[in-house]
């Protein structure tokens, strides 16, 4: 009987694939049955037993109290090493007005230090009184190589006193009328226990010195008792008489006085409107501002542009503007006939503005580097004779 023997490439083939398939269902299966170990991943544990430091302090918070406005504080905390390795501290982050003065001891520097074990050092917190005043919280921080305290955050706390108080902090007159007198108050606190002398009072700008005066006197126990913590003080009474120019006013009180030995200047802003029978009106008047607002202007192409003038009350019909000044010299300034409106109770009058091509250059944009200009009337009305128009304007070439 003849035996047909299978091909050798053939069983060379087979046994490949079959091994190929064995390997792998035991890998498999091994995969499947063996336990994951996780022993290779697992990290050693941050506690040493062998010597180490460790950071000890019995407060982290200080209240100082009252503080005087930019008057200075501190306080000592004591930091203990109470591990068997030496502490290293260093300075860390503070807050604005809080620093961590220099450390006591043997160090690396100024701003770090070592503690032996069993051993403490002091780290003394600055503080400055800033501010407008009232309560505060401020911190500071310093670091360390004790892996169980890395950082230590100290604060203190307390209440910032000001050296003086206006209230209010600004006078805001709304309705001044050019026709009538007017009056506001303002009361200036002080906090030292020495009571201020009061030397001199003034308004900032002189040209409103024979409208606007200052009457002074010490405060009494009882308006004392309405701010906490004040010792002394006085009230200003502002008398404003009529006569004032129409239109925005912006000063400031000025109280000279002395406390502790110190010579101190106490500014209060004033601002108001003044309004009277006379009023202004136009597309390019700010009534906000009470200004003519031209903005630049090229002397190219030049501008035109006219205001009114209204006139209301008893001596509506005297009031005949006529131009005295104006700045800049660049602006031409036309007034027209009144006019009678609303029955005959108002009076108006129209006022041209005309920048001329080729005017020469000038800068009046009202800034603070550039001044206001202005166009400067008589009115004819005994209660305001004359009348400034503030103009904002630049002239360019």
């Amino acid at each position: 009987m003849k035996l047909n023997l299978p091909n050798p490439w053939s069983v060379a083939i087979i046994a490949a694939l079959l091994g190929s398939l064995t390997g792998s269902g035991t890998a498999l299966l091994r995969a499947t049955t063996t336990p994951l170990r996780t022993g290779a991943f697992a990290t050693r544990s941050a506690k040493s037993s062998g010597p180490r430091p460790v950071a000890q302090t019995s407060e982290t918070t200080y209240n100082f109290g009252r503080v005087s406005l930019g008057g200075t504080g501190s306080h000592a905390f004591v930091v203990r090493n109470a591990g068997t390795a030496p502490l290293l501290i260093t300075k860390g982050t503070t807050s604005c007005t809080c620093t961590v003065s220099d450390f006591e001891g043997e160090g690396e520097g100024k701003n770090s230090r070592n503690v032996s074990a069993g051993d403490e050092i002091v780290v003394r917190i600055k503080w400055t009184g800033k501010g407008e005043g009232g309560p505060f919280r401020q911190s500071a921080s310093i670091l360390t190589n004790d892996t169980g305290r890395p950082e230590i955050a100290f604060s203190i706390e307390g209440t910032v006193i000001p050296t003086w108080k206006a209230e209010p902090n600004g006078i805001v007159m709304s309705g001044i009328s050019a026709n009538t007198a007017s009056q506001a108050e303002v009361k200036i606190y002080t906090f030292s226990d020495q009571l201020p002398r009061l030397k001199k009072c003034r308004i900032a700008d002189d040209s409103f010195a024979d409208r606007i005066g200052i009457e002074d006197r010490p405060l009494t126990q009882e308006e004392l008792h309405d701010e906490p913590e004040a010792k002394g003080g006085f009230l200003l009474s502002i008398d404003i008489s009529p006569g004032l120019p129409l239109g925005m006013i912006r000063t400031s009180v000025e109280a000279s006085f002395s406390l502790d030995e110190e010579d101190i200047t106490a500014v209060v802003p004033v601002e108001g409107i003044v309004s009277g029978d006379l009023m202004l009106v136009g597309r390019k008047w700010d009534r906000t501002y009470n200004a003519l607002r031209l903005g630049t202007v090229s002397s190219q192409t030049g501008l035109n542009t006219k205001i009114f003038l209204t006139a209301k009350g008893e001596f509506r019909d005297n009031v005949r503007p006529r131009v005295v000044d104006i700045v800049p010299e660049g602006l031409n300034v036309k007034i027209d006939p009144p006019s009678q409106i609303g029955g005959g109770d108002v009076v108006r009058i129209g006022i041209e503005i005309q920048i001329p091509p080729g005017a020469p250059p000038a800068n009046n944009l009202c800034t603070k580097t550039a001044e206001q200009g202005y166009i400067l009337l008589e009115t004819g009305h005994p209660s305001t004779p004359t009348l400034k128009i503030p103009v904002c304007v630049a002239i360019a070439e």
